[in-house]
């Protein structure tokens, strides 16, 4: 849901909480998960095997994976998109450095009369919303209606992209408001307000896991239960094996937007389920059934006790470094306000977070990768299987049009492993373990999509 939202959000400020607290890649689940040891049908131990690094990348080279049309073709769709991404984030910037020197938000609120803080809040993010997705309408639209199109990865009709605009701004400003009002509430309450705002950010991201698999997710999409009996008991089958028990398994029409594959494990309690993408049922089981065993390695793994603490910590690193900022009255003086807790404050306030959270995400995404890699070595262990694995990338990848060359920059920025490192983490493991690399029978042909014609 998260690539729905205004890319505004999404870059600057608490575009942190909605990607890193509530997207359904952070496998927000329940912390009381299940998990029965004895009726691990494998050995899981740690020291059963041996294992490449997981902390630090195993070298890996896109050439050694993937054929050169491959490989020219992930170059050929990123190379504009870089310069978007680029042109998009230097926009976004101009736009919060012109909206708190001119004093915006302060002024139209003045303007509008609107006395109550809480309000005056929400307006504010509501205001900065439509005016991001504003500036974002024509490279989205571009993207996804246009060139996408070309390199037959999106789906996306016409409709359901206005449609899903209007969704993605009403979402957005709700979830920026249900996690917003609060820190502005203790931050006008008391001089600690970082210690206690990072805490509620804390409650309202355990309550945001609970409810986004049931309520959120369906605003966007549609799931069923996954109707193919023989691929369900493949994935009940590693569960089992994991020892893990899940609520179900479902399908998300995800091809309504996209062809891209992708799957995850979500929900809170009772509203846990394994999520699989329609778009991954045209691959053979063997493929799904070891993105499954990635995701319920998140799940064994119990990946939440980190991964929210360390986003927590970073949020209260920044929040302690905005409230010493903040108090320089210089700084309150060029963004037109008298105190932070002031609603006008906001443009300020989503500005200096982004800035202080660029060190921090380095270190989560690093974590991130890690948790990846973590549960890539789970999937092996469980299935050992690494010519199934890399199978996986070799049929996912192309089709995704994944970034098989990511510079450094954008490696140690990442969530993820890239494909080519995670081919030759599940070779090396193999190699290790004297577990010979076979690839898996052909049950489908491999993709293979086409490359559109150059512009004339």
């Amino acid at each position: 849901m998260h690539h729905l939202l205004p890319r505004s959000t999404r870059q600057v400020g608490f575009g942190f909480a909605l990607e890193r607290f509530f997207r359904p890649e952070c496998r927000i689940t329940s912390a009381r998960a299940r998990i029965d040891r004895r009726n691990w049908g494998v050995s899981m131990d740690s020291t059963a095997d041996k294992r490449p690094p997981l902390w630090r990348r195993t070298p890996a080279d896109a050439a050694d994976w993937f054929d050169a049309a491959e490989v020219a073709r992930s170059r050929d769709y990123k190379r504009p998109l870089k310069k978007l991404s680029l042109a998009s984030t230097a926009a976004t910037i101009v736009l919060f450095i012109v909206l708190i020197a001119t004093h915006a938000a302060p002024r139209v609120l003045d303007g509008l009369g609107v006395s109550n803080w809480a309000l005056g809040l929400f307006v504010g993010i509501f205001l900065i919303n439509i005016i991001g997705s504003v500036l974002d309408l024509p490279i989205s639209a571009w993207v996804t209606l246009s060139y996408d199109k070309k390199w037959d990865l999106s789906t996306t009709t016409t409709k359901t992209f206005v449609i899903d605009q209007f969704k993605g701004l009403a979402v957005a400003t709700l979830l920026l408001s249900a996690i917003l009002i609060p820190v502005y509430a203790v931050i006008r309450a008391t001089d600690n307000w970082w210690i206690y705002a990072t805490l509620a950010l804390m409650v309202v991201s355990l309550v945001m896991a609970f409810v986004y698999p049931v309520v959120i997710m369906p605003i966007f999409n549609k799931f069923v239960p996954l109707g193919d009996d023989d691929l369900k008991r493949r994935i009940d089958a590693v569960a089992d094996k994991a020892g893990v028990t899940i609520k179900g398994s479902f399908t998300m029409d995800a091809s309504k937007r996209s062809r891209r594959d992708n799957a995850f494990v979500a929900g809170f309690g009772p509203t846990k389920r394994v999520v699989i993408f329609d778009t991954m049922l045209e691959h053979p089981a063997t493929t799904v059934e070891h993105v499954v065993a990635h995701e319920i390695g998140h799940y064994r793994l119990q990946h939440i006790f980190t991964s929210v603490p360390a986003g927590l910590l970073s949020t209260l690193i920044a929040f302690g470094l905005l409230q010493a900022l903040t108090t320089w009255d210089a700084l309150l003086d060029f963004a037109g306000v008298e105190r932070l807790g002031d609603p006008g404050s906001l443009p300020l306030f989503l500005a200096l977070f982004a800035l202080l959270t660029t060190g921090t995400s380095l270190l989560t995404s690093a974590l991130s990768r890690h948790h990846e890699r973590e549960a890539d070595l789970e999937a092996l262990r469980l299935l050992r299987d690494p010519g199934a694995m890399v199978d996986v990338w070799k049929r996912m990848a192309p089709k995704n049009i994944a970034d098989l060359e990511p510079t450094w920059w954008k490696r140690i920025n990442a969530s993820h492993p890239d494909a080519p490192e995670r081919m030759a983490f599940a070779a090396e493991w193999g190699r290790l373990n004297g577990v010979e690399v076979v690839a898996p029978p052909a049950d489908s042909p491999p993709v293979r999509l086409p490359v559109p014609e150059p512009a004339a």
